[in-house]
Formats: structure tokens, sequence, C-alpha cells
């Protein structure tokens, strides 16, 4: 996927990959949502759950390095190498969580990502050397791109799979 050249089509490009992804769950019961067969060995719930805490630690690392702060990343305690501890440590956050209410999370993590976003200026987004947790390879754009847009599409497909796979409609 190309990544968006305007602030504008960057959030159209979220807003719509956020709503497909959530409208998959909405035929999901709650018999289902915690059944570890979508591939990774996940649940919806821990599908959720990973968009969750993948769009709060790129906020985060803002956050971090707006107070003169280093941002710990990916996360505090995990190295690149670590992902799938991470993603496990989601998991695991939010294990006694129903379904809905990690929509209800997600949403308005979601609805946060815009709103910062929204604050952001075209050249903090589309120009490199903005921050310093960017890098010198990319831009905003492609950290927010590879950690919300992205996965939220590579999610949607794996869960549109299982629910073929499992006859759900």
């Amino acid at each position: 996927m190309p990544l968006p050249t305007c602030k504008a089509e960057l959030l159209k490009n979220l807003k719509q990959a956020y709503v497909k992804l959530d409208a998959e769950f909405n035929t999901v019961s709650s018999e289902h949502e915690r059944l570890k067969m979508i591939e990774g060995n996940v649940s919806c719930c821990d599908v959720v759950a990973y968009q969750i805490g993948w769009t709060n630690l790129l906020m985060g690392w803002d956050r971090q390095e707006e107070r003169g702060e280093s941002p710990s990343m990916p996360a505090e305690g995990f190295r690149w190498n670590q992902l799938g501890e991470l993603a496990q440590s989601f998991y695991e956050r939010n294990s006694e969580k129903k379904l809905g209410q990690l929509r209800r999370e997600f949403h308005e993590t979601f609805q946060a990502l815009a709103r910062w976003i929204e604050s952001l200026t075209e050249q903090e987004i589309f120009q490199p050397h903005q921050r310093q947790w960017t890098g010198d390879k990319w831009a905003m754009v492609k950290w927010i791109q590879v950690n919300t847009i992205a996965p939220y599409g590579s999610a949607r497909t794996k869960v549109r799979r299982w629910k073929r796979e499992m006859g759900l409609r």
C-alpha cells in the first residue's frame, strides 16, 4: 500500500481501515470471541488488544519525546527482536476483557490517534527528521502506516478468513 501524501488522505485511510476491521467483529458471538483459532493462534479479543497496544505505543513515543524523554522503543522492557513477547503482553494485559469492551477501547484509541494526527502539521507528518524517535529513514507517516493502517488491514484479512472457516457471517 503506497503511503498517503497528505493529512486528509492519511486520516481517510486510517478511518477506512479501522471501520473495516471493527465491522468484522459485529457477527462474532461471545462464544467465539476468545477462540484462539485465527492465524497466529490468536482470538478476536487478542487481535483487538494488539491494535490497541501498538496504536498506544505509537502515540506514546511522541508524548515521551515531547516531555524531553528518550522514547522506549518498541516498549519499556522490550527490544525490536522481542515483538512476539510484546504482542503476548498485550494479550495477557487484556485477557479478562470481553470483545465489546475491547472494541470500545479500540474506538477510543482510534479517536485519540485521529486527534493526534489532526494536531500535527503536514511537515511533521510527511517530512523526515521531524522527531528523533522516527529516526533518519522514515517520516512519521511511515510509522503511522506500519503501526496502524497496515496491521488493521492484515488483521481484517485474518479475521475474515477465520470467519469463513468457522461459517460465521
